[in-house]
């Protein structure tokens, strides 16, 4: 953690050679793919719990996984409804997946049936395709909550996944598997998938919130009466999550392995306000701000 006041003067940061040689590999992918993965549970419950009229539901993330981009598919499993949300231009984005007679089957359900479906169901029925489509409508939504990629766009969907997945992703394919639950009803399973090249990217290139623009008087900020005022900076340079057990017997000595962000969080007040890369400043840790979320007119 760096809690202090920026770096002035004409000289600019130097990248720190051992900590930005970090490559996929070394880069806690995995990590930050699972904690994104709790923020999307916490952002499809009350959305989730409006559309299927429950108010005891809850999502939870079950299950991280990872497989060949070639295996996908296979991964995924056989009769499966498929909605990818992508950037615009770019195509980056990620892909939502469920069975295609549990979709049938909820949508029986709604309508005061009993959720039976065909298993070997192979497509939607229209019916049941409009109800899919509220659903895909709710994931796109919290997603963007939850990713803070309000750009994000339904792009593709269908049974046929090779028609819907871009060609050019080969790295490794991150699943995140989320169980909705309800009293006396069978869980919904819903996977979420992105590859590990786009993710990063993604992340990467995430804005931290809209941009904020505010009038403070007819001088700039600069030379303002708020200019002066300091406010604690904080930059996190890594954060990590332990079990319980590694927790209680941590001891003097004792070696954690860490993977430093590719993009350092800068915050105050506990809202992130810049994305930055670390660096070194003379003999001190510094910071070099590669994105803002304040606008230059402030």
């Amino acid at each position: 953690m760096i809690e202090t006041a920026s770096p002035t003067g004409p000289r600019t940061a130097q990248h720190c050679e051992q900590l930005l040689s970090n490559s996929l590999e070394t880069i806690d992918v995995a990590g930050d793919f699972a904690r994104l993965g709790t923020r999307l549970a916490r952002a499809l419950q009350p959305r989730f719990a409006a559309l299927f009229d429950t108010r005891k539901l809850e999502v939870e993330l079950v299950d991280t996984a990872s497989c060949a981009a070639d295996a996908l598919e296979e991964t995924l499993g056989p009769a499966m409804h498929h909605a990818r949300f992508a950037l615009p231009v770019k195509g980056l984005g990620i892909l939502a997946s469920a069975r295609i007679g549990v979709l049938i089957g909820e949508f029986d359900r709604m309508l005061g049936g009993d959720g039976d479906a065909p298993e070997d169901a192979r497509a939607l029925p229209a019916s049941a395709d409009r109800f899919s489509r509220q659903i895909e409508g709710e994931v796109l939504a919290a997603f963007a909550e939850a990713s803070g990629r309000e750009d994000l766009a339904a792009a593709a969907r269908g049974t046929m996944l090779r028609k819907i997945v871009p060609s050019s992703a080969q790295a490794p394919v991150h699943l995140a598997t989320f169980a909705v639950s309800r009293p006396d009803t069978p869980k919904f399973m819903l996977t979420i998938a992105v590859c590990e090249t786009t993710f990063v990217e993604f992340a990467g290139e995430a804005p931290v919130g809209k941009p904020v623009r505010r009038t403070l008087g007819e001088l700039p900020l600069d030379r303002s009466p708020l200019a002066h005022v300091e406010m604690t900076a904080t930059a996190t340079l890594v954060d990590m999550t332990l079990p319980l057990h590694r927790i209680a017997g941590l001891q003097v000595g004792a070696l954690l392995p860490v993977s430093i962000h590719r993009s350092v969080p800068l915050s105050i007040a506990d809202i992130t306000i810049a994305l930055g890369a670390v660096g070194a400043l003379d003999d001190r840790v510094a910071l070099e701000i590669h994105y803002t979320a304040l606008a230059k007119d402030i």
